[in-house]
């Protein structure tokens, strides 16, 4: 059976990856349409396609692609590319219609339990695949260990890493004495943030990606009970993101009060994120900017690579450790077609 693939979001992940492998698929796939907020498309796109913005109506538009595909004997699958929240709430219509999903958007793997449970029992009903390990560490098997952890009757203990592909890179490069907000800028300008950076600099992102390795492990945990250290200060977390981008000083500035206070002595940085079970039978999970010393393997990454520690039963006090490339739009477009590429094997 033929696998028509309809590609949502075409921004910096959507483009690298039609770009990267849309002409380079395996016999059995092809691309079918693509879609962003405006309107879909059937594949190829039209050279104009960035200059019309005659809305549509995009969910009606992929539902009917998805019977389309289905209608001519396809299996349909929908690569969802954007980093949206109302995007991730149409996984039910679109596995109602009988699409699987390859996911870079942690939305829906971080959800409410409600919504994360009702999508998972519906996928077990509908018997359609669901792959998202690029929503953490790019395309890092991290998913992919906690998965064979659990198959060999394992049990995870804790997990931990530079969780943040943009706080890694710039944490990196910063030291004491630079304005933080120069880096924010570079990781801005080459697509290493969130469009909205504050989502990376408030913890979370880092936040949702503890979420679905939490879920991936087994352990019941709540997005909320996260604890979570904001770099972003009070005066410029509501406000627009136009003047948060004027607000700049401030930030720099309510960033060197924490660090002269906290940790003046301090020459390097890395916000970590760590979750874990306690002794109580508990899950705790944190996200916080922590001083490292040179002997931590965190101290010298190179940039945008991350460190992930894997501790379970059998890899309790010499743990599992993957490192690698943990952003960028390349190596997140190849860990989508990783994805790609293990689904046709399902199929």
């Amino acid at each position: 059976m033929q696998l028509g693939i309809i590609v949502v979001g075409l921004g910096t992940i959507g483009q690298t990856w039609l770009q990267d492998y849309a002409e380079r698929l395996p016999a059995l796939a092809f691309v079918h349409a693509a879609a962003n907020s405006k309107r879909l498309w059937r594949w190829p796109l039209p050279q104009d396609w960035q200059y019309q913005r005659e809305p549509q109506a995009v969910q009606n538009s992929i539902i009917a692609e998805i019977q389309n595909l289905e209608q001519q004997g396809c299996a349909a699958v929908v690569l969802d590319l954007t980093a949206s929240k109302e995007v991730s709430r149409d996984y039910l219509a679109w596995i109602d219609t009988g699409a699987h999903i390859i996911s870079a958007n942690k939305y829906a793997g971080s959800s409410n339990p409600n919504y994360y449970q009702a999508l998972r029992a519906r996928l077990q009903e509908r018997q359609r695949h669901w792959l998202y390990n690029t929503t953490v560490g790019a395309g890092l098997p991290i998913q992919k260990a906690i998965r064979e952890r659990l198959d060999c009757y394992d049990a995870i203990t804790a997990m931990e890493g530079n969780f943040s592909g943009s706080l890694s890179w710039i944490f990196q490069q910063y030291r004491p004495g630079d304005k933080l907000s120069d880096w924010l800028r570079k990781a801005a300008d080459i697509g290493y943030t969130e469009p909205d950076p504050r989502i990376d600099f408030s913890g979370m992102d880092v936040a949702r990606k503890l979420l679905i390795l939490a879920r991936d492990a087994g352990w019941s945990l709540q997005l909320s009970e996260v604890e979570l250290h904001n770099l972003v200060p009070a005066s410029l977390q509501q406000v627009s993101l136009e003047t948060f981008w004027q607000g700049l000083d401030m930030f720099d500035a309510a960033f060197d009060r924490w660090r002269l206070e906290h940790h003046p002595d301090a020459n390097q940085f890395c916000y970590i994120g760590k979750v874990e079970e306690t002794s109580s039978g508990n899950v705790r999970a944190f996200a916080q900017l922590q001083p490292v010393g040179a002997d931590s393997p965190y101290a010298h990454l190179p940039p945008g690579n991350a460190n992930f520690i894997i501790r379970s039963r059998q890899y309790q006090h010499n743990p599992l450790i993957i490192q690698g490339p943990g952003a960028g739009p390349e190596v997140t477009a190849a860990g989508v077609q990783s994805d790609l590429l293990e689904l046709l094997k399902r199929l």
